[in-house]
C-alpha cells in the first residue's frame, strides 16, 4: 500500500504538470532539507550484520504538498560518497541497514578483498539524506551533512570464500603465509555461498599428499578434512593419520570427503597441473574431483524452492536437496522441472505454496519472494519477486510436471505447467 501511495503521489504531480492551467502547481526545488542529528550521534556504535541506523529529515519544501521518496548518502570525508537505500522510503522517518553502511565504507576505502581488510577501529561517519519525487531526479534534494563521530565498521564486501590445500607441495604450513595463499581453492566469484572450491596447481613430483583446511587456527586436528574411503595399501604417518592411497582412472580421480586428519596420497605422482574441485555443499556428501593436467572449472549455481512441497523443512541445503534451481553457465537464469505429488504435503490439495532462497540458513526473508503478502501465479505467466515472506501460491500444480525460471537479473519468476 505504501508504494501504492507513492505512485498515485508521483503521478498527481505528473498530471498536475501535464495540465495547460496556469494554476498547475510548479515544481520548485529547494536548495538543500534538514536531516537531524541523532541525540547518540556523540556515542560508540558498532555495526553488525542485523543492525540498522535510524535517521528523521524534515520533507523538502517543493511548493506544494508531494509524497517524495528518501535515501541516504554516507562518506568519510564528505566529497566521496556511497548511496544506501532506505528500508522505508516514503517516510521522512526511516531506516538504514548497518551491512549496507559496512559495505559502503570497504567500498569508499578501496578494499576489495579480506587480504585488503584492516581494522580503522572507530571513525567519523558522515551521513545525509536524498529526496526526489521521481526516479529521473525531478525533485532530487540532498541534505545538510551530519556526523556519527564514533562508528565502527567490518569487512562486508561480498567475496569467494576460500579453503587451503596443505601438505607436501605446500610445505605443510599451517601458517598464513604468502606460500600458502598459493595453495586456496576459491569459490567462484558467481557462486559466492556455494561452498564450492577449486583450484589448478602445479604439483611437484613425489608431492601430491595432501588435505585441506577450512581454517587455520594453529591446530592439525580442527577444520580439516581428508579421504571419506579407505582404498587400502594406506601408510601411518607419525601423527597417527592414514596416508590414503589415491589413483587416477582415465586421467579422473573422484571421491567422497569428510571430517579427518588423512592424507590423499599419489603414490608415483610423476609431476605436473592438477586440476581439483571440492564441493562441500552438503555436509552430509562432499565430494572431491582431481583431473590431471590444468582445465576450466565450470561451476553449477543454485537456488533453493522452500515451500510446502518440501514440507516446510526448516531451509537447509540438506533439506531441500530434490528442490533446487540450477545456474550452469553463470547467466542468473535459475531453472528446474520437478514433478510435484498429487497432494502436496502440509498444503490445500493440489496448491503449491513456495519462495526462494540463495542460501537457505534458517528461516527468514527469501531472497525472491513475493513480497509481504502471498500473491497467486498462473502457468506461463512471469511474476515479480523482492525479498520477503510471501510465497508464490500456484494451485493446481499438485499431480503435474512444473519448470520453474528464476530471472535473478530481472526479478521474476515463471513457472509453467507442462502436461
Amino acid at each position: 500500500m505504501k508504494k501504492l501511495s507513492i505512485l498515485l503521489g508521483v503521478l498527481a504531480i505528473a498530471g498536475l504538470q501535464a495540465c495547460k492551467d496556469d494554476t498547475t502547481p510548479v515544481v520548485n526545488t529547494p536548495d538543500s532539507f534538514t536531516l537531524n542529528t541523532p541525540p547518540t550521534a556523540e556515542q560508540y556504535y558498532d555495526l553488525t550484520p542485523g543492525g540498522t541506523i535510524t535517521l528523521t529529515c524534515s520533507q523538502p519544501d517543493y511548493g506544494f504538498i508531494a509524497a517524495a521518496t528518501y535515501s541516504a548518502e554516507i562518506s568519510l570525508d564528505k566529497e566521496h560518497t556511497y548511496a544506501v537505500n532506505s528500508n522505508d522510503p516514503s517516510s521522512a522517518a526511516f531506516t538504514i541497514n548497518d551491512a549496507d553502511v559496512a559495505t559502503g565504507l570497504c567500498v569508499l576505502r578501496g578494499i576489495e578483498s579480506s587480504d585488503d581488510w584492516t581494522d580503522p577501529g572507530y571513525q567519523p561517519l558522515y551521513i545525509r539524506a536524498v529526496a526526489q519525487l521521481l526516479n529521473d531526479g525531478t525533485g532530487l534534494v540532498k541534505s545538510n551533512w551530519i556526523e556519527l563521530k564514533n562508528v565502527k565498521s567490518y569487512f562486508a564486501i561480498p567475496t569467494p570464500g576460500y579453503i587451503y590445500l596443505v601438505g607436501a607441495c605446500s610445505e605443510w604450513s599451517m601458517n598464513e603465509t604468502e606460500t600458502l595463499r598459493k595453495w586456496r581453492l576459491y569459490e567462484n566469484d558467481k557462486a559466492i555461498g556455494s561452498k564450492i572450491y577449486s583450484g589448478v596447481f602445479n604439483v611437484p613430483a613425489g608431492q601430491a599428499m595432501f588435505r585441506f583446511y577450512t581454517e587455520l587456527d594453529g591446530n592439525w586436528d580442527t577444520c580439516s578434512y581428508g579421504p571419506a574411503n579407505n582404498n587400502g595399501g594406506n601408510t601411518e604417518d607419525d601423527n597417527g593419520a592414514l596416508n590414503v592411497e589415491c589413483k587416477f582412472t582415465d586421467g579422473i580421480f573422484t571421491d567422497g570427503i569428510k571430517a579427518s586428519k588423512d592424507n590423499f596420497n599419489f603414490v608415483g605422482w610423476e609431476g605436473g597441473m592438477m586440476t581439483i574441485v571440492v564441493d562441500m555443499s552438503l555436509e552430509s556428501n562432499m565430494t572431491i574431483t582431481i583431473t590431471e593436467g590444468e582445465h576450466e572449472v565450470a561451476v553449477t549455481n543454485y537456488v533453493y524452492m522452500v515451500g510446502n512441497q518440501g514440507g516446510w523443512e526448516t531451509p537447509s541445503p540438506e533439506a531441500y536437496a530434490d528442490w533446487k534451481l540450477a545456474d550452469s553457465d553463470g547467466s542468473g537464469v535459475y531453472s528446474a522441472t520437478f514433478d510435484l505429488p498429487a497432494v502436496i504435503k502440509d498444503g490445500d490439495g493440489d496448491v503449491l505454496y513456495c519462495r526462494f532462497y540463495k542460501n537457505p540458513n534458517g528461516w527468514g526473508p527469501a531472497e525472491w519472494s513475493a513480497g509481504a503478502d502471498n500473491v497467486d501465479v498462473f502457468s506461463g505467466i512471469s511474476c515479480p519477486t523482492t525479498d520477503g515472506e510471501g510465497c508464490f501460491v500456484m494451485a493446481g500444480a499438485g499431480g503435474h510436471s512444473v519448470t520453474v525460471n528464476l530471472d535473478t537479473n530481472n526479478n521474476a519468476v515463471t513457472f509453467t505447467i507442462n502436461d
